[in-house]
Formats: structure tokens, C-alpha cells, sequence
């Protein structure tokens, strides 16, 4: 098996203006911009509210997948409430507007991913999968529990949808614990630091809060392993792991498209209202009794 380490190692940068106005502050965990070393991870804003109240506007989506966690706090919204320890993942394909009339409780943090989808699925039909951390499955070792929110750890499976195999996890480890992660060795992958310090990789690299460690497929074929190991604290990270797409994409505004003309497209199609609304839409995972959030604030344009 071959063994994984960290390439790179970036930090968070400190929390500036969000669109929220005063009460909210934001920063991007992943700036866009180098998709070569990110794919098929395209950005990551970590939001952060102080007081309760209105978040944001109903706006649209196209050509992407947005993985909202979160981390703490509430968010409810014309669709149905998001708690601390929950997951929206909203397949935007060909159109979706969301995030209608949103509230935030006082404290609530989030961080929200951006996904590109395969060139042949970029215009699939839309759909919201709300992942209750309660409902997840959960792979416990010594000093170890790992929430899988996608993909599959150490025998324990989600049966979250995906277009982009992906994998998502919140682990969390005790004082002197170990973790192994096995991936596909052509998967790109990175992990957040919430809390504490991890060593990451063989080599190992410290990780410390805030700071996100990442590993590049490898060249060979097969399975890799990453280690996560803590010292004489507790640590919690999120590993975040892909396959990547290798397409060249146009971005603007809320959209993900493969031309400037599909672009057009996107603008055209949300103009004339034929984009339909997540608050409407059933979840796909999680309990068939409730109404799916439709909650992916970031960027309003």
C-alpha cells in the first residue's frame, strides 16, 4: 500500500468582512484560482456569524456540487433546519436557486465547499441531500470516532450520491490516538485542522487549527494510506478527498460552466425563472420525514 504525506500546508487566513454585513465575518480556507493543485476541490469559505438573524438572499448555482458542514450553531431557512454536526450537499447541475429567507443562530459557523462536477454530468438535474450527523455512520477505535458523511472508512460506508467519488469525514481523536485513512492513490485530497494538532502523513507534518494540509495523487496505481496521529492532546480534523477531474472550467459569479457560452446559458435560464428551488426538494440521505435545507450562502452575486 502506498503511503501518503502532505505536500503543502496552508493557513487559513484571519476573518475579514463577509456579505452578511457587520455580524458576519468570513474567510476562504480555499482561494480559486489553482484548480490544477485543488481539483476537484474548486473553494472553501469558512463563514462565521456573531448574532442571530437574517443570512443572506435566495440566489442560484450552476454546474457545481456545494457541501455546506456544520460546524456550529443553527440554520433554517423556507426548507427545513440545519443543526451543529449536519451536511447539505446540493447538486446545482443545470440550475437551483436556494437559501431563501435564511436565519442564522447567534455563534453559528460553517464551512462550505465548492465541488466541480464531471464534464458529462455539469447539467445533471438538481438535487439536495441533507446528511444528519446523527443518521451517519461512524467507525470507532481506540481513542478514534470518525463521522462518514461520503465515501467509505475502514469497512463502514455513507450512501451518500455522488457524481465526483468523494470521500468526507470529521474525525475525531483522542490524547496519543491513530487513524488510518485508505484512498485511491489517483484521489487529491486535504485535511482542516478544527481543533488541536495532528501529525499528518509518513512523513509526518504538524498540522496545527487552522491549517489545512494537503496530498497530491499519487503517480502509482492502487491504494494509499494517510496516517493521523495526536500527541498528548485531542485533535479533530475533516478530511476532504477526490478524484480529480482534469477539465478546464469558466467561473463567474455563482456558476461553474465549461464555455463563456454555457455561462450565457446559466444567466439566461435563471433570468427567466427556470431554475427550480431547493427549499422544495426532498432530501436523498437522511430521514424521509423531513423537508431538505437549502442553505449555500456564500456569495450572493
Amino acid at each position: 500500500m502506498l503511503p501518503r504525506f502532505i505536500n503543502r500546508v496552508t493557513t487559513t487566513p484571519p476573518l475579514g468582512p463577509g456579505f452578511g454585513g457587520d455580524r458576519h465575518k468570513a474567510a476562504l480556507v480555499i482561494a480559486p484560482g489553482d484548480l490544477l493543485a485543488t481539483d476537484p476541490f474548486f473553494l472553501m469559505a469558512d463563514d462565521n456569524i456573531t448574532t442571530s438573524g437574517p443570512f443572506g438572499e435566495a440566489h442560484p448555482h450552476a454546474g457545481l456540487e456545494t457541501v455546506t458542514f456544520m460546524l456550529r450553531g443553527t440554520m433554517e431557512d423556507t426548507g427545513g433546519r440545519l443543526t451543529e454536526g449536519d451536511v447539505e450537499w446540493m447538486t446545482a447541475g443545470s440550475g437551483i436557486v436556494h437559501a431563501e429567507h435564511a436565519t442564522v443562530s447567534t455563534g453559528m459557523r460553517l464551512l462550505q465547499l465548492w465541488l466541480l462536477l464531471p464534464e458529462r454530468q455539469r447539467n445533471m438535474a438538481p438535487r439536495v441531500q441533507i446528511l444528519r450527523r446523527d443518521e451517519m455512520p461512524v467507525r470507532r477505535e481506540n481513542g478514534v470516532v470518525a463521522t462518514i458523511y461520503s465515501g467509505e472508512s475502514g469497512g463502514v460506508t455513507a450512501l451518500t450520491k455522488n457524481a465526483v467519488p468523494v470521500t468526507l469525514i470529521d474525525v475525531r481523536l483522542g490524547a496519543d490516538a491513530e487513524f488510518e485513512q485508505q484512498l485511491p492513490a489517483s484521489y487529491n485530497g486535504f485535511v482542516v485542522v478544527i481543533e488541536g494538532q495532528v501529525d499528518a502523513g509518513d512523513p509526518a507534518t504538524v498540522l496545527t487549527t487552522g491549517q489545512v494540509g494537503w496530498t497530491n495523487p499519487s503517480k502509482g496505481e492502487g491504494v494509499s494510506a494517510l496516517v493521523l496521529k495526536t500527541g498528548s492532546s485531542a485533535a479533530r480534523v475533516l478530511l476532504y478527498a477526490a478524484q480529480p477531474q482534469n477539465i478546464s472550467v469558466v467561473a463567474q459569479g455563482p456558476f461553474i460552466a465549461g464555455s463563456t457560452e454555457e455561462l450565457v446559458g446559466y444567466y439566461a435560464a435563471y433570468r427567466h425563472g427556470k431554475f427550480p428551488h431547493a427549499g422544495s426538494m426532498r432530501p436523498q440521505v437522511g430521514s424521509s420525514e423531513e423537508t431538505p435545507m437549502a442553505v449555500s450562502p456564500w456569495r450572493n452575486t
